[in-house]
């Protein structure tokens, strides 16, 4: 029986924040076409490739072998005691989607079936109901071609999932058995404050697996060549040990499950998931001979009874020896036996924290423990989103939001372990007041409710030297690269003061703060990753929801000085068809489809902010399918069109150079080239919104001969742009 092909689609299960992650890690598996989504990622992929992620992947929860997906309508509401649910638009879908299927090449008719419903909807306002009205239509279906019926079962032959997100439903079937994110080394009563695949995911965070590379480098060491120490001064039950050891000695995790797969589904290989068991044996017996003296790993508790579960775990599992010593963290020694590596904890806090009721106290003893390290140490340090990390009294380089079940947290990365000035940031007086005057300049335009994502602040101030934009209850600031003839200690001071400043005047805590350096950017770098978070926002502007990212790369998702033409888009798209060249994360091509465009095509060089733009369409209730994604080189595409499109948006890149294109790009150089073709696509009576952010650019005059062109600038700059009306140029061009 062939289930499984080459191209089959899989989702892979996660929490929140661990998705760019777990698509990096997807890739190294073997995954093609890797899209990291809502709390995971689909990929597609044979069943080697899946049972590798089954038997490999530290982040995942759950894989599940998608079966079909579909659009739903509007439903109605009904409940459990619904008479008629054939009247529900929605469930007219579903029906059809679990009809379709071939039910018995994944269960005998006599088996056991589980559902798993996740999400709600007009009709399905709940999951119970959800889960048992589609087991009624699975068990008809089955009743009808065979006479028998499955039968409901927690320990089942079959579990389907069926997945609703807002107008959308994704029907499959799991691989796996239990949740993949236990590990089973440790008793299932243990208590443990951190899953293991978040653990997981904060060392990787953290660069241990940059430190297990360098340790690698050598397979033993030579005399005199130190260890790679991992220390973890609170260590309670030794999570993060446990998973940073299976790191360290290449150790698959699902070698520790004894329920990793559902073998009783008819597509199951044994005999190929034997092979990939074997082979994964083989890597750990030979990186336990190979590394065992490469690494030190230190635990550390003051607690007996999780300090005693962590060591149990450790011999069970029979790893190398490790260091355990039992003390608070203000009598912990601090003299590793070698000088380099990381430092990564979990401090106690709330119901953990017991008698040690004074957070700022113990954050600062951990601090300066950290202090005492050898200076080749890096360090780590999860806390709650609402914790100030500067309380450690160490100055942090990096911020990685993370969900621990459902607190929100923050792990902070210490590149070095020095410590923070003592001085605590200021309010800066002149700050506040132009802050102040500039919410009430901004008063009416915000009251008007047309967005809740605008620019507050543009270096009014030229000592604080930093952009502000309101992304809804979030603060994105921007600093802007300081001068060389400032000294670095007091650009840092002065930062350090306008976001003190800037959390007091506008009432915004500081974990809500994203803070990036901005510089002049060449070629592609203004696309490049700055950390990977995968924490999204949702703003709206003129009705539309707006996907930001305020963290993983420099810009966000959403041009806000763009927010007229895109609105005057809207506006103007009726009955139109619409292209959207450069189109980034597609949101001028969502106000056309808002505004009732017949079809909107988006092209861009990039697959990640395509994407982007299909979930940007999915957010506003719109029909991706409908409309047109296109990945390639503009330039290109433009000249192998026929079509003509009646409204064009141009907006491109200053400069690029991206390794997918045969030809660098320059928009002043290349912008009569550029202009020739788009405006050959343009229809008789269209009309090119074209923008670009170059300041220094000028039209060329050749352009304005051959086209009718009307200088679009004045009315394309939003009031919170006015004190920097120069972000961008706009014209509006059209047939002769």
């Amino acid at each position: 029986m062939h289930l499984i092909t080459d191209d089959s689609t899989w989702f892979v299960a996660c929490a929140r924040n661990l998705e760019p992650l777990l698509a990096d890690e997807l890739l190294g598996l073997g995954a093609e076409a890797v899209r990291p989504g809502r709390a995971g990622a689909h990929f597609k992929g044979d069943l080697a490739v899946a049972y590798r992620v089954v038997l490999w992947s530290r982040l995942a929860s759950r894989i599940t072998l998608q079966l079909g997906q579909a659009r739903l309508g509007r439903g109605k509401a009904l409940s459990s005691s619904a008479a008629d649910v054939s009247e529900s638009p929605e469930t007219a879908v579903l029906t059809e989607l679990l009809r379709v299927q071939d039910w018995a090449q994944h269960m005998r008719p006599e088996g056991t079936l589980k559902v798993r419903f996740n999400g709600r909807s007009d009709t399905f306002r709940n999951s119970h109901f959800g889960a048992q009205w589609v087991k009624d239509q699975i068990v008809d279906v089955f009743r009808e071609r065979t006479g028998v019926r499955p039968s409901v079962s927690d320990d089942p032959d079959l579990t389907v999932v069926v997945t609703l997100h807002r107008n959308q439903v994704q029907l499959g079937v799991e691989l796996t058995g239990r949740s993949l994110h236990a590990r089973e080394y440790r008793p299932q009563s243990a208590a443990a404050p951190l899953r293991e695949s978040l653990a997981a995911a904060l060392l990787q965070r953290a660069g241990w697996h940059d430190w297990c590379a360098r340790a690698g480098d050598q397979e033993i060491p030579e005399e005199g060549v130190q260890k790679v120490t991992l220390i973890d001064p609170m260590c309670g039950s030794g999570t993060l040990l446990l998973e940073a050891a299976l790191i360290a000695f290449d150790w698959a995790p699902g070698l520790l499950r004894t329920d990793s797969l559902n073998a009783r589904w008819p597509g199951h290989d044994e005999a190929l998931w034997q092979s990939l068991v074997e082979e994964a044996r083989t890597r750990r017996d030979l990186a336990l001979q190979q590394r065992a003296e490469a690494f030190e790993f230190w635990g550390n508790d003051r607690a007996d009874v999780v300090f005693a579960q962590a060591r149990q775990s450790w011999r069970e599992l029979g790893l190398p020896e490790a260091r355990w010593t039992q003390a608070d963290i203000r009598q912990m020694p601090a003299h590793p036996e070698t000088g380099q590596g990381l430092v990564i904890v979990n401090p106690p806090y709330g119901e953990r924290l017991g008698a040690d009721s004074d957070l700022a106290t113990l954050y600062r003893a951990l601090g300066d423990w950290m202090q005492q390290l050898p200076a080749r140490f890096s360090g780590a340090v999860l806390l709650p989103e609402t914790a100030d990390a500067r309380a450690t009294g160490l100055f942090y380089n990096h911020r990685h939001a993370f969900m621990n079940g459902q607190l929100a947290c923050a792990l902070y990365r210490f590149d070095t372990l020095q410590p923070r000035e003592t001085r605590e940031p200021q309010v800066i007086p002149d700050l506040a007041n132009r802050l102040r005057k500039n919410q009430r300049r901004l008063k009416a335009f915000v009251r008007s409710d047309v967005t809740d994502a605008y620019r507050l602040y543009d270096a009014d101030l030229p000592e604080y030297a930093i952009a502000v934009d309101r992304y809804g209850d979030w603060l994105h600031v921007q600093e802007y690269a300081p001068p060389a003839t400032i000294e670095p200690a007091l650009a840092r001071r002065r930062l350090e003061d306008a976001v003190a400043t800037l959390s007091a005047t506008l009432e915004v805590p500081a974990a809500r703060i994203s803070l990036k350096q901005r510089r002049p950017q060449k070629g592609s770098a203004q696309y490049q990753r700055q950390d990977q978070t995968g924490q999204t926002v949702l703003v709206r502007e003129h009705g539309v929801r707006a996907e930001v990212n305020l963290f993983d790369y420099l810009d966000t998702g959403l041009f806000l000085d763009h927010r007229p033409a895109r609105f005057w888009i809207q506006q103007h798209s009726r009955n139109l068809r619409v292209l959207n060249l450069f189109c980034y994360t597609g949101m001028a091509s969502v106000h056309a489809a808002v505004g009732g465009a017949r079809r909107v095509d988006s092209v861009d060089l990039s697959a990640t902010y395509l994407d982007w733009a299909r979930r940007n369409f999915a957010h506003n209730g719109l029909a991706a399918d409908r409309h047109g994604f296109h990945r390639a080189d503009v330039l290109v595409w433009l000249a192998e069109q026929n079509a003509q499109w009646d409204l064009i948006f141009l907006d491109p890149p200053t400069f690029s150079n991206s390794a997918r294109m045969n030809h660098d790009f320059d928009v002043q150089r290349d912008q009569a080239h550029l202009l020739q073709l788009t405006m050959a696509r343009l229809a008789p009576d269209g009309v090119l919104l074209f923008s670009n952010n170059f300041r220094r650019f000028r039209l060329a005059e050749e352009v304005r001969t051959a086209y009718a062109v009307e200088d679009w600038h004045q009315a394309s700059i939003p009031p919170d742009f006015q004190r920097r009306s120069r972000i961008h140029q706009c014209w509006q061009i059209r047939h002769p």
